[in-house]
């Protein structure tokens, strides 16, 4: 069914492109000539050469921190530059006519993307944005609590503390180790904290600190038997998972598809399951989840249009290839700094609990000075605090100093970015061990 459905985007997305004058034709030429090239790849190495290609990374730039903005690829930007001057040529007729036409088309794309119905997805700028419109469309009574980890974005916890304080309700954290043993053991701890009072549980896809990716199927069939919410923070997995909503039984899932997606810097989805829709009563709603409607006010169409882009030029290499890309890259990072005594692996190894994302504390000196050693050798990496929340809002909310570095590896990176890493790390961390 999924497969139909994706042979019919791609159809979609390409004629799409098509529909506006050279630009379009342009556009639609590069995606059918790099699909090609990828086929026609005569070794994997020589495949992702091609890919990388595609993109304006600095020469000599190692962009390991996808999981806080991904690399827009060249022919992406491009095309957006071009669709801007397009709506200038004749401004209200482009933005709701020609142009504007083309929201309701990335919103299948989106759709499809998710494994969603084209009815459950908003066209967001972020994650936040999306959380932010499910909490406080929701209503909750003194006393009812929200179920979430200490290991969220405050991006993804805002809403939360919001609604909290609106209602003067309870945000339950989870204290999760680092690293997850098995799904088990997350499970476990959901069971022991949910209470007759649980009205939402709030989790991330994949962990923005450990890259831990959460058993989200299994945590459905504990929730959804209760009438419990399970909203889902995806900020770190379109573009690095292939991902499908129903297959995993959120109720919400929201997303940014600034980071692995490689879509324009202000592009996220939501996705709000029908079934649930009448719980959710936010004003951005209020008018429909089309593109353009009178509660979301006028849109950045360009932007827009970039953002399906962004998910032709993924089916145009091949979702399950890009996954096995970044986890593969992500593999071998793991492999090659565990071999440091000096760092501590805080990223499961289990396949179905890992990702593209991981994290390493370390047991002596500071991440932040690791973290600049890096920086001045042209090697963009992430400080990992303890918890990203914002304490300020609800100073009881627990925090943790994990002084740890993460890496996120994706397909415009390579073996040797992750070996130039090394040699630099070796010479403030010293050699690291055989084998």
């Amino acid at each position: 069914m999924r497969r139909r459905a994706f042979i019919k985007s791609l159809a979609t997305g390409l004629a799409m492109a098509e529909v506006l004058p050279a630009v379009g034709r342009e556009l639609a030429t590069q995606l059918k000539g790099l699909r090609a090239d990828v086929a026609a790849a005569a070794t994997p190495d020589a495949m992702w050469s091609r890919v990388r290609k595609e993109f304006m990374l600095e020469p000599g730039f190692i962009h390991l921190n996808c999981g806080s903005l991904g690399a827009t690829p060249r022919l992406i930007l491009d095309a957006v530059y071009e669709y801007m001057k397009e709506l200038e040529l004749n401004p209200v007729a482009n933005e709701w006519g020609p142009l504007g036409s083309r929201m309701e088309g990335v919103r299948s794309l989106a759709a499809e993307f998710l494994g969603a119905e084209t009815d459950e997805m908003v066209l967001t700028r972020n994650t936040t944005e999306g959380i932010n419109t499910i909490a406080s469309g929701l209503q909750l009574e003194s006393g009812d609590e929200i179920l979430t980890t200490d290991h969220e974005h405050a991006g993804g916890m805002i809403g939360w503390q919001y609604l909290a304080r609106r209602y003067d309700a309870r945000i339950v954290q989870i204290e999760m180790p680092a690293p997850v043993k098995s799904a088990d053991q997350i499970l476990e701890l959901i069971e022991d904290n949910i209470t007759p009072r649980t009205r939402v549980c709030s989790f991330s896809h994949v962990e923005t600190i450990t890259g831990l990716q959460m058993p989200l199927a299994a945590i459905s069939r504990i929730t959804r038997p209760k009438d419990i919410l399970l909203v889902c923070d995806g900020a770190q997995a379109p573009g690095m998972l292939d991902v499908d909503v129903k297959a995993l039984g959120v109720d919400a899932y929201a997303s940014s598809s600034h980071k692995w997606m490689l879509a324009p810097k202000g592009s996220g989805l939501l996705y709000i399951r029908r079934e649930v829709q009448s719980r959710i009563d936010s004003a951005f709603l209020f008018s429909g989840y089309r593109g353009y409607s009178a509660s979301s006010g006028t849109r950045n169409v360009p932007h827009l249009i970039g953002h399906g882009l962004a998910m032709d030029f993924h089916n145009a290499l091949g979702r399950d290839r890009v996954e096995a890309r970044c986890r593969q890259l992500c593999v071998y990072l793991r492999q090659r700094l565990s071999a440091f005594p000096t760092l501590r692996l805080l990223t499961p190894t289990q396949p179905e609990l890992s990702s593209g994302i991981v994290t390493f504390g370390l047991e002596a000196g500071s991440n932040g000075s690791i973290f600049s050693l890096l920086k001045g050798n042209g090697i963009r990496v992430k400080v990992v605090p303890g918890t990203y929340v914002v304490s300020g809002l609800i100073p009881w909310l627990k925090s943790r100093n994990h002084n740890a570095l993460r890496f996120s590896t994706h397909v415009f990176n390579s073996e040797a970015d992750i070996d130039r890493m090394v040699e630099v790390l070796a010479g403030e961390l010293g050699p690291a061990k055989d084998g």
